[in-house]
């Protein structure tokens, strides 16, 4: 079925989701940045509002978060929610009405506290989120004390699950005809930009947040250096290998080895080590300038990149190869440019761009229309139980992906070289990056692992991997070759730097999309470009891909084509800046940082009262999260919050858990090195 305007003409005739109806009750920016991901897939998001409209509108990011949509103004809505085949809002209260009405409808709640009540009544800003849920308190700083960080991470990271959570939505009513309820906070947002949090039981529950590196953040070889033109880069090394490359490159191989240097480059962390190579380091890099230790780190595979604004980012051949960036000829503010959608589905182009409605703008279109939506019945079990997804990834990104899908009931299993993921000892949050799979180790350049892998193959419905292009290719499981084995395979594929193949052979990671697109500069304002330590990149794009993934899924429901995905870290980058990325002439500036910030006047920032931080705006006042996301008790009373009693190499943990509550239950911990490979060669072979 494909919508009709009241002229006749089809709204929609490109994406995956022409034919559904979204009632979108939510305002702000979790709600209807949610809908928009669909809106961009060809679904008729209708917003209802009040003759005022949405406060957000005055906001330039309103362009972006309600492109593709329709705005209605009514007093009675519930003809309209009875036409839809999901209906969003933004307060848990809702959810009882809008069933009573739209028995067979979606429903996606999106409260910014969930469903526990609290005292903070029902509303509150970004920065009370940030505050009660461990962002503020972890971003690192020269002194002890939350910072305020100028991204609504918990927003934008709610609006991308609840998109997801959308998505899910309606594969489950399509597969097994259930109409469930989904709940996605912001308190849940929160969680899934800080995916990897945890607190092992037994060690102090309270951070640190000053680190002596400052915003430059904990370890020295993964963090901003100044080069000898004042010019900043980044430096990630975060393997033995890379910084083992990184001293070649400065000509200091006399460190490698050094009993006063153990195990780099994360051992370097503890204060002796840090205290010796730090100035090592910086003296090194100060002399040359950026575009020399660039091209030298380069020739050596170092991780690097230069750290530089938006405005640099927006004309860069990287956002250009990945066409991140998208315009429309505005009415009244002219040329609008604005992120376009950060992802492609090889079968479902995005539509066109319109742009944001005015204030009932469609009223009268909309109520000449009729609507007959999909129907479904009761909650229904996790919505992707019954599929399989292999995960041929590694590092952060990559492997989360696949942690979603399995949060959703999908069978995800781990495929490893014997070698093991690289970051398999990178400290606990690697349990958190791939909860719920099961494991095994394969060598796909054995002849016997590689037949074995093909079976895994053609059992499965998605296959998700992050290599650099050539790699898939060299290890025989290149699209042509997998999708032999299976014709209606899903594949997702997520290289850090996406079309751009200029930089197909650099090695890419959360921080060094920050610093090429413009985080970095943002947060530290007028001073040093500031690393933020929630992992924007390696967070946000897992979710972006797994609403791909299901949207791919929900696609071949209906048509039976198979379908590949793709993403990257350079697409997410302005994803996870959409409303800051908002241009038009006269625009005012996005908010920006600055040293140890605390935020912008003394009516908006954190304040230290009586030995506690808080943060206080005209919403009121919120006390500071000390101990993280795994600690906060928003977080555990809203139960996103699981338990395992074992993970590989740490024994009980505590992390992030279930995110979008009524599509499951918390998935179970990660799997140890090849720990399933007698059960999986007995179900397969």
């Amino acid at each position: 079925m494909r919508h009709l305007s009241a002229t006749g003409e089809s709204l929609s005739e490109s994406g995956a989701y022409v034919g559904v109806r979204i009632i979108e009750l939510a305002s702000g920016i979790s709600g209807p940045y949610a809908t928009r991901f669909l809106a961009d897939q060809g679904a008729d998001v209708i917003k209802v509002e009040d003759r005022l409209g949405d406060p957000y509108r005055k906001n330039p990011g309103f362009h972006a978060l309600n492109r593709n949509k329709r705005s209605v103004v009514v007093t009675n809505k519930e003809p309209l929610i009875r036409s839809g085949d999901v209906v969003v809002v933004d307060d848990i209260a809702e959810v009882d009405f809008v069933r009573s009405i739209a028995p067979g409808a979606i429903i996606i709640s999106m409260p910014i506290w969930g469903s526990v009540p609290t005292s903070r009544g029902v509303w509150g800003s970004g920065e009370h989120v940030s505050a009660t849920t461990g962002i503020a308190w972890n971003q690192v700083s020269w002194t002890e004390g939350p910072v305020q960080v100028v991204l609504p991470l918990s927003q934008y990271g709610a609006g991308m699950l609840g998109a997801l959570a959308i998505a899910a939505g309606l594969y489950a009513r399509e597969v097994h005809g259930s109409a469930p309820h989904y709940e996605v906070s912001e308190i849940a947002g929160s969680g899934a930009m800080q995916i990897g949090d945890f607190w092992l039981p037994g060690t102090p529950k309270e951070r640190d947040g000053a680190s002596p590196l400052g915003p430059a953040g904990r370890a020295p070889a993964y963090r901003p250096f100044q080069a000898a033109d004042e010019e900043w880069l980044f430096v990630a090394c975060g393997t033995r290998r890379f910084f083992e490359a990184m001293l070649r490159a400065i000509g200091r191989m006399d460190l490698l080895g050094s009993p006063d240097l153990p195990n780099p480059p994360w051992g370097l962390i503890e204060p002796e080590p840090l205290a010796l190579i730090t100035p090592v380091l910086e003296e090194a890099f100060r002399e040359k300038d950026r575009a020399s230790w660039i091209e030298v780190l380069r020739t050596h595979d170092v991780p690097c990149q230069p750290i530089q604004s938006r405005e640099e980012f927006v004309t860069s051949e990287l956002a250009a190869s990945n066409k991140v960036m998208d315009s429309i000829e505005h009415p009244e503010l002219g040329v609008l440019g604005m992120p376009s959608q950060p992802l492609h589905l090889e079968e479902c182009p995005s539509a066109p761009m319109r742009r944001a409605p005015e204030i009932g703008e469609n009223t009268e279109a909309v109520l000449k229309e009729k609507h007959e939506p999909g129907t479904g019945a009761g909650q229904g079990g996790p919505p992707l139980k019954g599929t399989r997804a292999i995960d041929l990834a590694s590092f952060i990104a990559g492997p989360v992906i696949t942690r979603h899908l399995a949060m959703l009931g999908s069978d995800v299993i781990k495929v490893e070289s014997p070698d093991a993921d690289p970051f398999r000892d990178f400290s606990p949050h690697f349990n958190g990056w791939n909860q719920g799979k099961r494991g095994i180790a394969l060598d796909l350049k054995r002849v016997e692992d590689k037949e074995f892998f093909y079976k895994l193959v053609e059992a499965a419905d998605v296959v998700v991997e992050n290599f650099r292009p050539g790699v898939a290719e060299r290890l025989g499981c290149s699209t042509q070759e997998l999708r032999a084995a299976r014709d209606d395979l899903v594949l997702v594929k997520s290289p850090g730097y996406g079309a751009d193949v200029s930089r197909a052979d650099q090695p890419a990671f959360d921080p060094l999309l920050q610093a090429l697109g413009g985080m970095m500069v943002a947060q530290g304002g007028d001073g040093e470009p500031v690393f933020l330590t929630v992992p924007v990149h390696d967070a946000a794009t897992p979710i972006i891909a797994a609403f791909g993934t299901v949207t791919a899924l929900y696609h071949r429901s209906i048509c039976g084509k198979a379908q590949t995905v793709h993403t990257s870290l350079a697409q997410t980058t302005a994803a996870a800046q959409v409303a800051e990325f908002v241009s038009y002439e006269g625009r005012e500036k996005p908010a920006i940082g600055g040293f140890d910030y605390k935020g912008p006047e003394q009516a908006q920032r954190y304040l230290e009262e009586n030995g506690e931080w808080v943060w206080s705006d005209h919403e009121g006042k919120s006390v500071v999260e000390r101990n993280g996301f795994a600690c906060s008790p928003l977080a555990i009373a809203n139960d996103l919050v699981c338990q395992h009693q074992d993970s590989p190499g740490w024994g009980p943990i505590h992390q992030v858990g279930q995110l979008i509550r009524g599509a499951g239950s918390h998935p179970e911990r990660a799997p140890y090195l090849n720990e399933h490979e007698a059960e999986l060669h007995l179900e397969f072979d």
